[in-house]
């Protein structure tokens, strides 16, 4: 089987068009999900509201929160109804216990798969897998007691921010465990650095920034390594710029939306320029 037969599924997420351009001149949600479907997404990032049913032929990738079992049947409900292809779920908070976010894990494992809604627990700030250490406990504690691989969502930047990785080191460092890599279903691609989350793409004169250029090298080394994992089950990826409430960006940073666009654009010549045989792709 070739490597290079493995699909990336891109969904724009419309929190990179949250009050866009302006609180006041918000778009309309037609011309948000025109404007993700011309910039040559897949389909959309949204936790299940009833506006996505006008999206189209756009697919859809939901997310949801969940720090207890009580609203987890009517969240993958709501997902299933609107016809995502998966659940992205943030799971808990800093503080809460490990074994309740194993019980908890297990308990949403049960309704996916009554729901037959494929899932996966992201990685993120201000919930219980805020850490790699926090993560880790919670995959093999579910390994433990369901004998299964409990399905992840990595967004590596909140890793990188509480480690403060430096230029240069963001794939060696993030590329361990391995096993976080084997479990990931879903990934959340927002350009980030050792101190923000989120950084700029693109400069005032629309160039690519020396920021985003490093971490161009993680993603590469991610891509690459993707191409290697003998399956053709599509990568699932959110270019996770986010415009407003909340700010991930600061004050100076240029405009959201053409930021979301280039990686867009950059995405998919990282993904084919990564494929077995091929040269580099990127601007």
């Amino acid at each position: 089987m070739s490597t290079s037969s493995r699909p990336l599924h891109i969904f724009g997420t419309l929190w990179s068009l949250r009050q866009y351009p302006t609180k006041s001149r918000e778009w309309s949600w037609v011309k948000k999900f025109a404007a993700i479907a011309d910039a040559g997404c897949d389909g959309l990032f949204s936790a299940p509201i009833p506006e996505l049913a006008e999206r189209g032929g756009l697919q859809y990738l939901a997310v949801a929160s969940f720090s207890r079992p009580g609203p987890v049947k009517a969240q993958f409900r709501a997902a299933k109804k609107l016809g995502a292809v998966a659940l992205g779920i943030q799971l808990g908070d800093t503080d809460s216990k490990l074994a309740d976010m194993i019980k908890l894990a297990i308990h949403i494992d049960a309704v996916a798969r009554d729901f037959d809604l494929p899932y996966a627990i992201e990685t993120h700030r201000d919930t219980f897998t805020e850490t790699p250490e926090n993560t880790l406990a919670l995959t093999r504690g579910f390994r433990h007691q369901r004998k299964t691989t409990l399905p992840l969502c990595l967004d590596h930047s909140h890793f990188a921010v509480v480690r403060h990785h430096a230029p240069g080191t963001y794939w060696e460092r993030l590329r361990k465990p391995v096993e976080f890599l084997n479990a990931a279903t879903q990934f959340h691609l927002r350009p980030f650095n050792g101190h923000h989350c989120q950084i700029p793409v693109l400069t005032p004169a629309g160039k690519r920034t020396p920021e985003y250029r490093d971490w161009l090298t993680y993603l590469e080394g991610l891509f690459t390594h993707l191409h290697t994992r003998n399956t053709t089950t599509p990568v699932l990826a959110v270019p996770e710029l986010g415009n407003a409430a909340p700010a991930y960006g600061l004050s100076c940073f240029g405009d959201t939306w053409l930021d979301a666009q280039a990686l867009i654009k950059d995405l998919r010549r990282m993904w084919k320029s990564t494929q077995p045989g091929v040269t580099s792709l990127l601007p």
